[in-house]
Order: structure tokens, then C-alpha cells, then sequence
């Protein structure tokens, strides 16, 4: 189902996570629903006319099958060398694709309460209290002062599922974001299953910068929290605060990205630009920012977490 005034997608009542581009290429098949609908009526539909690459309605193509389950492409057909036709209403996910979010959060809450039930009357309002204080602290140096016992009393109340990252690793990558006023996302990375290619498999983990942005020095985060065989990669990007040169002003902020691994490169295509990220031969990733109003920008990453190959996870020391 499609909410134009919302302008979301819904399965069953619960809303897709979507790209702006995503949604609108799903909004015009749906539209068209049973007739084929070349590429160039595609990108004349969505993107109007900005110059972009094939690649990028391939990936919103990727990220739409990947959210309705359409592995089979019983959904949105491909059409060799003619374009792409939605041939049904999207469906509901099948039960095989894991836990449903509502138990999931349903039992977090029920966690959260269970716990909260079990503290003394003075620690619950002396927390309150932190927690109001820390609402009102908006200065910079009181602001990072609270950080780590907030992060600390969130955790405790409500710990978060990392995944396959070690405790001890998610210690350090929550202490080192503190320390580059990186807003770290609630994440979970998911281990690869098994016929997941090398070149693909080795984009999924944590990485962050050194210096941050070249010219700018803005810190940035990549977390690859999913990869699969067909090389769909989905994850968080990170930014920290900006710095006098950096281009985009603001604080700092995170967003969920859904690209895709061609040629030993993940590329995705953001409402800024296309980014794309290489692993070097040393080990890092170079990361570049193409704007759609012209310019790059890049940043090196360092592996802060990583699977390094097939069964064997890596614990970079940063």
C-alpha cells in the first residue's frame, strides 16, 4: 500500500524504510502497474532532468525487492534491455526473514520494565533528574561531560543487540564516537551467511576516520551492518559536527543507507550525491562524496571492526 500524503510504502500496516528515490520509482511503477516502463521513462519520472547513471536506478530497484522479499522477482519484473513492470500489489513478507519487529520491541519493552520495576523509588527519580539535567545541558562542554554515564544508564535500561560485534568492541566503538562527537545509531550487524563473495563480505563491519574529511577534518563513520550475495549492502553513515570548512553546516547526524557492491566498490546513491567507498591495498577504505552541484569530497577510513575473510573476525586495535 501506498500513503501518497505520507508518502511511504506499508506491508501489513508497517512502513518500508525507504529512500526518497526508492519510493518514487516504486510510486510511478506502482502508477503503471502491468505495463512495462522503460529506463528512461523511469529516470524522466524520478530524476527529471539531472544527468545520472543507470547505476543508480538499478540500485533503488535493488533496495525495492530487498524490502518487499521479491527475490524471485515475482513483483517487479526486468524486462532484458526494455525497462522494468510492477506486476502485483506489493505482499506481505514472508515468516521465513526472521523475527517480527513487533514481539522484538514488545519484548524490549517488557524488559525495560521489568528492570525499571525492580529499582529502588530514590534511584528512579535521581536518574529522572540526570536525565532532565542532561536535557538542559546544551553547552558543548556540559553536553560531552554526560555523555558516557547517559550512554551508560540507556544501556543498562534498554541494552542493544550489536549482533556478531563483540562486547568489548562495541566498548571501544562506543568510546571512540564519545570522543569524535560521532551520534552513534542504534546498529546490529548480521553475520553474512555463507555463499556471501570475499569482496563483498569484507565491506561489512565498522569503520571511521582518522583525520575525517580531507580539507574539511569532519569526522565520519561507516557502519555496514548487512551485505548479501548479490552484493546489497545496508548500513548507517555517520557524520560529526561540522568544522569551518565543511560544506554541509550543522551538528552532527546519522542516516541508513542501502547501496550495493559492483566491481569490488559499494556505491550509494544519497540525496547529496553518489558516494562510493574502495577498499585500498593497505587495508583501508577510500570514501568520496560526488556532489550533484559539482565537487568531491573524500575521507580514509580506518577498520575499526571488521570480518577479515570467510569465519575469521578481526579486532582492529585503533
Amino acid at each position: 500500500m501506498l500513503d501518497l500524503a505520507r508518502g511511504v510504502a506499508l506491508v501489513d500496516g508497517v512502513e518500508l524504510e525507504l529512500r526518497p528515490k526508492s519510493f518514487a520509482v516504486l510510486r510511478h511503477l506502482a502508477g503503471n502497474a502491468g505495463r512495462l516502463l522503460s529506463k528512461q521513462d523511469l529516470h524522466a519520472a524520478v530524476w527529471g532532468n539531472v544527468a545520472v547513471s543507470d547505476d543508480s536506478l538499478v540500485q533503488c530497484i535493488r533496495e525495492l525487492r530487498l524490502k518487499l522479499h521479491d527475490d524471485d522477482h515475482r513483483i517487479i519484473k526486468t524486462l532484458s534491455r526494455r525497462g522494468y513492470r510492477l506486476d502485483a500489489a506489493p505482499i506481505p513478507p514472508s515468516h521465513d526473514h526472521g523475527p517480527k519487529s513487533v514481539p522484538r520491541s514488545t519484548s524490549a519493552r517488557r524488559v525495560v520494565a521489568a528492570r525499571l520495576a525492580g529499582l529502588p523509588r530514590w534511584l528512579l527519580v535521581a536518574g529522572l533528574a540526570v536525565i532532565a539535567f542532561a536535557a538542559l545541558a546544551s553547552a558543548p562542554p556540559i553536553a560531552n561531560g554526560m555523555w558516557h554515564p547517559l550512554a551508560q544508564l540507556a544501556n543498562w535500561l534498554a541494552p542493544q543487540d550489536h549482533g556478531i560485534v563483540p562486547d568489548q568492541d562495541v566498548e571501544r566503538i562506543t568510546a571512540l564516537a564519545a570522543e569524535k562527537q560521532l551520534p552513534l545509531p542504534a546498529y546490529r550487524v548480521h553475520a553474512p551467511a555463507s555463499d556471501v563473495p570475499d569482496n563483498i563480505r569484507r565491506f561489512l563491519g565498522v569503520w571511521v576516520s582518522g583525520e575525517g574529511w580531507i580539507n574539511s577534518h569532519r569526522q565520519f563513520m561507516m557502519i555496514v551492518t548487512n551485505v548479501d550475495r548479490d552484493g546489497v549492502a545496508t548500513g548507517y553513515l555517520v557524520n560529526g559536527p561540522a568544522m569551518p570548512h565543511s560544506r554541509v553546516p550543522g551538528p552532527g547526524f546519522s542516516g541508513g543507507f542501502t547501496g550495493y557492491v559492483l566491481d569490488d566498490v559499494l556505491r550509494y546513491d544519497g540525496n547529496t550525491g553518489l558516494h562510493s567507498a574502495s577498499i585500498t591495498a593497505d587495508g583501508r577504505i577510500e570514501f568520496k562524496l560526488v556532489f550533484r552541484e559539482g565537487g568531491t569530497s573524500v575521507v580514509f577510513l580506518e577498520p575499526l571492526w571488521t570480518l577479515a575473510r570467510s569465519g575469521r573476525v578481526a579486532r582492529n586495535q585503533t
